[in-house]
C-alpha cells in the first residue's frame, strides 16, 4: 500500500468491504485503465493509471509483478492482450508487497492464467490468509486469499525462459517486501538495471516503536533502505505509478521519445532519499513521546 498523493484526494472511491460494515477510500487512478506501454525490452506496463502492474515476456511464457486491486483483474489481462500477448501464457506471478491495492487481483488472475504464485516467506502468510495477520490494517482491507505456489528468498534468482529476476528482500512496510532487479537493453543495445522496488513509505498509523505485532520494523526499515542504497539503478520502477512520474514518462514513451524517458538513476536516488528521511522523521517523533 502506498499513501495516496494529494492531488489525488479529490477523486476517491469508496469500495465496501466484505462485511459490508466499512469502506476503504481508494483513488480513481488506482482502478482508471492506461494503454499498456512497452518501458524497455521486454518489459511492459499493464496497471491501471497509478496501481503498477508489470509484464515481463520470455519465450518460455511470460512474468507479472504486482496484480493491483481486484477489481483490476479485467484491466490487465486486457492489457495484455493489447500487446499481443496471452494471458494463458502467464506462467509466474511475483508480488512487491502483500498488500489489498498490490494483490487483490491475485486470486482472479492465478485462476485465469494458471500462473505459479511465488511470495516470499515473510508475505506469504498474508497471501493465503487474504490480508488476515497484517501488522496495521483490518478486515476493511482483506482481499481474496491465494495460495502460494513457492517462498521466494533473497539471493534466489526466479528464472524463466532466459530471463533471471533476482529478488531482494526489503521489508518494512510489509514483513516480506520485495524488490526485483534485472537487466535490460535499450534502444542503443546498452544493458541497463531495471529495479522493481518494494515500497518504503510509512503508512499512518504504523507504530515504528514498541510494535507487538512487529517488533522488528525499525530494523527492517534501516535495512530496506540499505538495500536500495546499494542496488545499481538505471531503470527505476515501483508499485505505484506515480512515484517514479511513471504517466509522464509513458506519455513521452508513446510518443516515440529517445533517449528511453525510463531510464532515471538520478530519480531512483532521490525517491529512496526522500522516503529514507521521511522514516526518521517519523521514527524520531515516535520515539520522543
Amino acid at each position: 500500500m502506498h499513501r495516496i498523493p494529494a492531488l489525488l484526494l479529490v477523486c476517491l472511491l469508496s469500495v465496501p468491504d466484505r462485511a459490508g460494515a466499512q469502506t476503504v477510500a481508494i483513488a480513481e487512478s488506482w482502478t482508471t485503465p492506461t494503454a499498456p506501454v512497452r518501458i524497455i525490452d521486454n518489459i511492459y506496463y499493464v496497471g491501471t493509471v497509478d496501481l503498477a502492474s508489470y509484464l515481463v515476456t520470455t519465450p518460455a511464457g511470460h512474468i507479472l509483478i504486482d496484480t493491483g486491486l481486484e477489481q483490476n483483474a479485467d484491466a490487465i489481462t486486457a492489457g495484455i492482450a493489447a500487446l499481443g500477448f496471452k494471458p494463458g501464457d502467464l506462467r509466474i506471478i511475483l508480488t512487491t508487497q502483500a498488500h489489498f491495492d498490490h494483490v487483490g487481483a491475485l486470486a482472479r488472475i492465478k485462476t485465469i492464467t494458471g500462473a505459479r504464485v511465488l511470495v516470499s516467506a515473510g508475505d506469504a502468510p498474508l497471501v493465503e490468509g487474504g490480508g488476515k495477520g497484517d501488522y496495521l490494517f483490518g478486515p476493511q482491507y482483506y482481499f481474496p486469499p491465494t495460495k502460494v505456489d513457492g517462498i521466494v528468498r533473497e539471493g534466489e534468482p526466479v528464472r524463466l525462459g532466459g530471463v533471471e529476476l533476482m529478488p531482494h528482500l526489503t521489508p518494512g512496510h510489509t514483513p516480506g517486501d520485495t524488490t526485483w532487479t534485472t537487466t535490460a537493453r535499450d534502444e542503443a543495445g546498452m544493458v541497463r538495471n531495471v529495479v522493481f522496488a518494494g515500497s518504503t513509505t510509512v503508512n499512518p498509523g504504523t507504530r515504528l516503536v514498541a510494535n507487538e505485532r512487529y517488533p522488528r520494523i525499525a530494523d527492517d526499515y534501516r535495512h530496506a533502505f540499505a538495500v536500495l542504497k546499494s542496488l545499481p539503478c538505471d531503470v527505476f520502477l515501483a508499485a505505484h505509478a506515480s512515484a517514479y512520474d511513471g504517466p509522464a514518462k509513458m506519455a513521452r514513451a508513446r510518443a516515440g521519445a529517445l533517449p528511453n524517458p525510463f531510464v532515471d538513476p538520478a530519480g531512483f536516488k532521490e525517491v529512496v532519499a526522500r522516503s529514507e528521511r521521511a522514516f526518521l522523521e517519523e521514527l524520531k517523533k515516535q520515539e520522543s513521546r
